[in-house]
């Protein structure tokens, strides 16, 4: 009876360190040669986890990134194209109707690389979008001064364009796909253009009498980036972001250079406070 129950021990013992130095052998890989990406974030695309105050032991960032918005007047869309879903081998309807987007919105989830954009057209249209709601906005109360539902929605629209101005992130999911070398040809540059594994399901949604199939997108296995010591005082002050929310703060501003590498996994390679 001892020596079964040493021989499970050991056998346990064996398989942890065996899993230890899996985990280890593939983040030194990861970290081998130049990274497929490198991107210049802040505290703008990269938050406080909100329990830092629990464990003192370790800080972590979360990465923040952001869905394209709606076109003013234009009806919602997934923002996973059906093209693009069929290309990651969902199966698409012929013809859309109750049954078939059901059907459609009932499959797995599946794995696919995600491109995520920094800084680019896709926060530069965002801009404008906010740009024009308030301009509209701001036409509409011209029209009628004196309307208070029109001044309170003139004042949402400025605080929404100060907003995106100053503190929303600017990192977008770009595209998604199943070739690393096709997305990295589609999106060359590798300070502006991270490719992260993440998942894409299926949606639908039924609106104004039609059905809309697209997708959603998560990056579970990026959602933490551990701050290595020598880098915790340089975020000593940060607040999580529904703190900072609540007390109307501004985040601590502070730059972050986050690298990808060849396993596409992100770390921090230098912090520093502003």
């Amino acid at each position: 009876m001892n020596f079964t129950r040493n021989h499970g021990l050991l056998l346990g013992l064996g398989l942890i360190l065996l899993s230890n130095a899996a985990a280890l052998g593939a983040a030194a890989w990861n970290r081998s040669g130049e990274p497929d990406s490198r991107l210049s974030l802040g505290e703008r695309e990269l938050q406080r986890n909100s329990d830092w105050h629990r464990e003192n032991s370790g800080v972590s960032l979360r990465l923040l990134w952001r869905i394209p918005g709606d076109e003013a007047n234009a009806a919602w869309a997934p923002r996973i194209p059906l093209e693009t879903m069929r290309a990651l081998g969902f199966q698409v309807p012929g013809k859309v109707d109750r049954d078939s987007a059901l059907a459609f919105d009932r499959q797995q989830a599946r794995d696919a690389l995600l491109v995520l954009e920094l800084d680019g057209p896709l926060y530069q249209r965002e801009l404008g979008l906010a740009r024009e709601r308030l301009a509209q906005a701001e036409k509409r109360l011209a029209a009628s001064p004196d309307d208070v539902h029109l001044k309170s929605e003139r004042d949402f629209q400025r605080n929404a364009l100060d907003n995106e101005e100053q503190r929303a992130s600017r990192l977008f999911l770009a595209d998604a796909g199943t070739d690393l070398q096709a997305l990295r040809q589609r999106y060359p540059d590798r300070q502006r253009y991270a490719i992260v594994h993440g998942q894409v399901r299926p949606i639908s949604l039924y609106r104004n009498r039609a059905w809309a199939l697209g997708g959603s997108a998560s990056t579970e296995g990026v959602r933490a980036l551990n701050v290595p010591q020598r880098w915790h005082d340089e975020l000593e002050g940060l607040a999580p972001r529904a703190e900072q929310r609540a007390a109307q703060e501004q985040p601590q501003p502070f730059g972050a250079e986050v690298a990808f590498g060849q396993r596409l996994e992100p770390w921090i390679e230098r912090i520093q406070a502003r």
